[in-house]
């Protein structure tokens, strides 16, 4: 950044945000409205459903309910399957799980759409960087909804679904305080990477797909099986059951996607999008609600926007590895004439109440203990810890902002 652009920015800072005590509060209505809205429809139920679980066997309450024959579904997808490097073929398992997304899920599938103008630009670039086909991007529709916090019932989690091992395998930082695997960047570009070598090991993407649904192993067992056969469609039978049923739901992703709007499905659109933010890369320990406070943004978008900081903490630079956050473009102002504040309000709260030690937040007992004084106030407690009054209020079951002296109450992360 040139120092004449940074001058300009700090006299605009300056002039927007005034002087005085209430400076490192920055006012911005519209944007805090925006801020806010973005936050509660990131949150929203839809994105909590893990599509190819639900899609079991036939659904035949579902027939025609996609308004068109299947020879124009067919045609469809043959064209798209023309310029794509992949085998998205129409089977009656690829009709069933299409009619499941246009049919009973059209809802989730709106939101879907939206929530692709903030994750598909991430997806695409680091599909382009490792020279894969861009219909990978639909993949983590059908592990995670696309939601970077989701995590199934036997632990994986994030946008592609890493377990703890192969996370790590891919060179993922699974921390007591950071896990990478839920980070929307990092994440991607793991998955990318492998991907890519199951492709490189089997020769074929929809093996590919199969090895990283049901592991490398139980692919090369269904090849013994089925005598050596080469395709994804010949060794199906002998595939664990979930893996048979996960390359027909992507093809059926991959044409819901590109077809939703013939079918009357409207985009859910954010009051965002992934140009609408920018990153930060940190040059010292930060907590996510400082940044919040003190930029004058939602507390909770915060957060959705950086769920890989288990404790809405983000470390300073260690050993040559720097960690960074995200903000929406229109706090930049806000950061670039407060950093300095924002790291040294951290500091002074770390120093006041440290993080609990990564032994304690790994068993799971990562909350600490407040004991109510005299003078107290849930709104300074909370600014003490650096979390919020609505927080405060939820984990100790308050209905209102009462308390007592020698109260005792629960303070996470």
């Amino acid at each position: 950044m040139s120092r004449c652009f940074l001058f300009l920015a700090l006299t605009l800072s300056l002039s927007v945000f005034g002087h005085g005590g209430d400076s490192l509060v920055p006012k911005f209505p519209l944007a805090n409205k925006v801020d806010s809205l973005y936050a509660q429809w990131l949150n929203s139920r839809a994105e909590q459903t893990f599509v190819h679980h639900a899609i079991k066997g036939s659904d035949s309450a579902a027939a025609d309910i996609l308004g068109v024959s299947d020879a124009v579904v067919a045609q469809r997808l043959a064209t798209l399957d023309q310029r794509s490097p992949m085998d998205l073929r129409f089977t009656p398992d690829v009709k069933n799980s299409i009619q499941f997304y246009l049919g009973r899920r059209k809802e989730f599938l709106s939101r879907v759409i939206g929530r692709s103008t903030y994750y598909f630009p991430i997806f695409e670039a680091a599909l382009d960087r490792y020279n894969m086909p861009m219909e990978l991007k639909y993949l983590p529709i059908i592990e995670s909804a696309m939601n970077p916090s989701a995590t199934s019932p036997v632990g994986a989690k994030g946008l592609w679904q890493f377990m703890y091992a192969t996370g790590k395998m891919q060179g993922l930082e699974i921390s007591s305080y950071v896990d990478e695997r839920m980070d929307p960047f990092k994440s991607t570009d793991a998955a990318c990477r492998y991907l890519k070598k199951m492709y490189e090991l089997f020769g074929s993407w929809e093996l590919a797909l199969a090895a990283y649904n049901a592991g490398p192993g139980n692919v090369s067992k269904a090849i013994r099986y089925s005598g050596g056969k080469t395709t994804y469609w010949e060794i199906r039978p002998y595939l664990p059951r979930e893996t048979r049923n996960y390359v027909p739901a992507f093809i059926s992703a991959v044409y819901a996607m590109n077809y939703a709007g013939l079918h009357g499905v409207k985009a859910d659109m954010p009051p965002t999008t992934f140009f609408d933010v920018d990153t930060i890369h940190a040059t010292a320990a930060v907590g996510l609600y400082d940044v919040a406070r003190v930029l004058s943004i939602d507390s909770t978008l915060i957060t959705v926007l950086n769920p890989q900081y288990k404790l809405q903490h983000v470390p300073g630079p260690k050993e040559g590895k720097t960690y960074s956050f995200i903000i929406p473009k229109n706090a930049i102002p806000a950061y670039i004439a407060f950093s300095d504040t924002l790291y040294a309000i951290t500091a002074d709260r770390l120093k006041k109440v440290p993080l609990p030690p990564p032994t304690q937040v790994a068993s799971g007992s990562g909350s600490r203990i407040h004991t109510v004084r005299s003078g107290d106030t849930l709104g300074a407690i909370a600014k003490k810890y650096g979390v919020r009054v609505s927080d405060l209020q939820r984990w100790n079951g308050l209905r209102g902002t009462t308390i007592r002296i020698g109260q005792k109450l629960k303070v996470r992360g």
